[in-house]
């Protein structure tokens, strides 16, 4: 393929690719290998998964706060690979409550956390199992390798019927701010991430907000925003898992813990 045509292509799949605004999807990812991710929640209304999480103690999953939604069909499923397919490996649970952060900012994108208190509690096997919350809370290296799994849409468009996962890899602030211009401030409590591919980006979006970043093998973040779907050298945006987000974690799960 020559130069030109290679150039088309890309400023054809610019055009095609919707604009991303406060969603997440996966962009040139795989099929994860088969239960391979026990922590993943999926958040669903009417069996649509509109946002992922990770479970972090057997009745609660850590989020997005901007995933909460108010409709009483919403319904979190652990253990799933086909999540909006009923597996015998699958625990379906309702919210009981939401716990957003009280200082997320839904237009600054700040404080982007939120815990889900379930109806019930996980039974915990092979195919469900929390994910801990990291016991250092330092600043991730710029160039350190991530991934980030979903069920929310891929390449092809569509919501995937599996759960898949990309690799990324963390990029500093300043140079992820200057590509977000006025429309958000990247503040430290956020990471920014990019896939490795020259021309071909990857990337999370639509239906996958809420997810874990995994860096190094450690939670290290939460999907939260993005500005287009595999654009070009846009970064998507992570809230950070801090001292204090994680202090704040305990703090409501220890507050809200049934009897």
């Amino acid at each position: 393929m020559t130069s030109h045509l290679l150039a088309l292509l890309l400023s054809l799949i610019a055009v095609i690719l919707p604009p991303r605004y406060g969603c997440m999807d996966i962009i040139r990812g795989h099929i994860v290998r088969t239960h391979s991710w026990p922590f993943m929640a999926a958040i669903q209304t009417k069996n649509l998964t509109v946002c992922g999480g990770a479970l972090v103690a057997k009745q609660w999953v850590l989020t997005a706060a901007h995933c909460k939604v108010s409709k009483s069909e919403v319904r979190v499923v652990l253990g799933a690979h086909r999540a909006s397919i009923a597996e015998k490996e699958q625990q379906i649970f309702k919210v009981m409550q939401y716990f957003p952060h009280p200082q997320f900012g839904r237009s600054s994108k700040e404080n982007d956390i939120m815990l889900l208190k379930l109806n019930g509690a996980a039974k915990l096997d092979k195919y469900v199992q929390p994910l801990l919350l990291p016991d250092s809370c330092e600043d991730i290296t710029p160039g350190t390798m991530c991934k980030v799994a979903g069920w929310g849409v891929t390449s092809s468009g569509k919501p995937s019927k599996y759960i898949w996962e990309t690799t990324l890899k963390i990029v500093n602030r300043k140079s992820c701010e200057s590509k977000y211009g006025n429309y958000t401030k990247i503040t430290i409590n956020m990471l920014c991430a990019i896939g490795k591919e020259r021309f071909f980006k990857r990337d999370a979006c639509e239906g996958d907000s809420g997810g874990p970043l995994i860096c190094a093998g450690r939670y290290s973040g939460i999907l939260s925003f993005g500005k287009g779907c595999g654009r070009r050298d846009m970064p998507g945006v992570y809230t950070r898992l801090t001292g204090k987000y994680i202090d704040w974690i305990k703090k409501e799960i220890s507050l809200h813990r049934d009897p």
